[in-house]
């Protein structure tokens, strides 16, 4: 017995040293040049300092010390982790919206003086959103950061099957020595690049409405999408899909739910399950990666809203009118109509946008302008209504010059249309040469092939909650250019205008005046028409801005 304090002397000496790895360093080389950052192995997972990796690259961070959360600002995205959470959220800098939440196979660490990241399990993340490829060698270990045309994460070197424990990583300040023991074991080690064709799905909720990015590792080119008994069915013709993973999509909650997958046969079927009451879907692929896209629809009531919370002034200001979104019509290899002496419509209105742009910005402080393109390029119809949504603007201005087949010609006037079925034969007529601009894209017939008269009336319907604002919008706008002694106006008009359809907020489409008439293509070629133009369509906006504000607080 005598014997028992002298063993537990022992074992309480040795525990502790059995319990702590050796501590090493990851060399992280970029540049031709390298440097170290703290590193210290647990259960057999390199983790290395996230506070060291930022600072040795100049990522802005911040820390609260009271939450034991982080945030890294790398590029355009905030990474936001928490001590002893598998999950990062990503947050797009400027819109400060969530992008995506990615979970990692274990928990982020702190210690007094640094937040620890797993190494391997963090790699796809930080190339993506640095756009970087990110080379780990779990042996040396070293990290090689280089820039490549895509961007890849690759995990290399065969771990030891023997491994060290640790219960933390170390608490000092002190800079961790390097040492040769081994790392991480394959089990864990590599997120890998997926062989299937749909292997990862985001989510991304707004106030009116939702977005959907499967990420697609091919083009994918046949597609449909049902929206149906609270459920989104999305059917990829000659895809595969990881229905494993795409079961752990992290979501919101607030509207979608759950993602389920199946493969069957040669195409993949994905299904949403929705928690609100959405209206319409719309699906595109994103030319620039080839990830599909879905847009969900739900019916904003402004004014219901309005009187839900009347007396909460935060809830009241997101709808405030603070950002204005202004679509000059055509550019690129699109002219628009064409003037009696050449002149391009794509070149008149984006004087005319420039113009009104910086109007707005000079007398209306504390409002965002949003340009859909500020020089001469070509911008896709249904991608005008994304930016505007992404923009989260609150009055959408299209801008356009007007034009007959006969030149030159008699017609004159300036005219402003909002979304609705044509009524009249001109209507029509103008609606189909703005809209005719689709054949200029990839696959128009399938992106815009439910986007009939009777869908036109649908999304009427869906939008009904902004109609008012853009009946009024227009009706201002007629009002000046009418004050005017230099155009006549022909009124406000309905037409179902492609352009308008994507924008979730009011909405109006501005037909300046008449190039195909020479008197009329000479003061639109003008500075002085130009602006002139601009000034009264500023008056107009303006002057909408009061009703709107005065609106929200009725």
């Amino acid at each position: 017995m005598r014997r028992f304090p002298v063993i537990l002397l022992l074992l309480l000496f040795f525990i502790p040293r059995m319990l702590t790895a050796d501590v090493t360093a990851l060399t992280v080389v970029h540049d031709g040049k390298s440097v170290r950052v703290p590193a210290f192995l647990h259960d057999g997972i390199l983790y290395c300092s996230l506070s060291e990796f930022a600072a040795s690259f100049s990522f802005p961070t911040y820390v609260n010390d009271e939450t034991r959360k982080m945030e890294v600002r790398i590029g355009d995205a905030r990474l936001k982790i928490a001590d002893g959470n598998p999950f990062v959220v990503v947050v797009a800098h400027q819109k400060n919206v969530v992008r995506e939440v990615y979970q990692l196979p274990v928990d982020m660490m702190r210690t007094q003086v640094a937040y620890y990241m797993p190494v391997a399990s963090m790699l796809p993340l930080l190339s993506r959103v640095w756009s970087k490829s990110l080379l780990l060698d779990r042996k040396a270990p070293t990290l090689t950061v280089t820039t490549t045309s895509r961007p890849v994460a690759r995990v290399t070197g065969e771990p030891s099957p023997a491994g060290t424990v640790t219960k933390r990583p170390p608490s000092t300040g002190e800079a961790p020595a390097a040492a040769e023991a081994e790392l991480a074991p394959a089990a864990i080690a590599v997120e890998s690049a997926s062989s299937f064709d749909i292997a990862r799905v985001t989510v991304d909720t707004r106030k009116n409405g939702t977005l959907i990015r499967l990420h697609s590792r091919k083009p994918l080119k046949e597609y449909t999408d049902e929206l149906k008994d609270g459920q989104l069915v999305v059917t990829v013709s000659n895809a595969t899909v990881d229905a494993n993973e795409l079961r752990q999509t992290p979501t919101d909650g607030e509207g979608v739910t759950g993602v389920s997958a199946e493969q069957l046969g040669k195409n993949a079927r994905i299904t949403f399950a929705l928690n609100d009451r959405y209206t319409s879907s719309t699906m595109s692929r994103d030319v620039q990666t080839g990830d599909l896209l879905v847009a969900l629809f739900k019916k904003v009531e402004v004014a219901k809203i309005l009187r839900d919370e009347k007396q909460q002034d935060a809830a009241r200001s997101k709808w405030k009118l603070d950002c204005i979104v202004i679509d000059p019509g055509h550019g690129g290899k699109d002219p628009g109509a064409i003037g009696v002496s050449g002149l391009k419509e794509k070149n008149v209105v984006l004087g005319i946008a420039l113009k009104l742009g910086k109007l707005i910005e000079r007398k209306m402080p504390g409002v965002k302008v949003v340009y859909t393109r500020k020089d001469d390029t070509f911008i896709p119809l249904d991608k005008r209504g994304q930016i505007a949504n992404a923009a989260e603007g609150k009055l959408f201005i299209s801008i356009h010059c007007n034009s007959t087949e006969k030149k030159p010609s008699s017609a004159r006037g300036f005219e402003v249309y909002i979304l609705r079925p044509g009524r009249t034969k001109e209507a029509l007529r103008i609606a189909e040469f703005e809209n005719s601009v689709i054949k200029l894209e990839k696959d128009y017939e399938k992106r815009y092939a439910k986007l009939t008269n009777e869908s036109f009336i649908l999304i009427n319907m869906a939008q009904s909650a902004y109609a008012r604002y853009s009946e009024r919008c227009a009706e201002l706008l007629h009002e000046q250019v009418e004050s005017s002694n230099q155009l006549r106006s022909k009124g406000v008009k309905q037409a179902g205008f492609y352009v308008l359809v994507g924008a979730s907020m009011p909405s109006v489409l501005i037909e300046s005046g008449f190039l195909s008439n020479s008197k009329e293509e000479k003061f639109l070629a003008s500075r002085f028409g130009q602006q002139h133009l601009a000034n009264l369509f500023y008056t107009a906006i303006e002057n909408y801005a009061k009703e709107y504000e005065q609106s929200l607080k009725e």
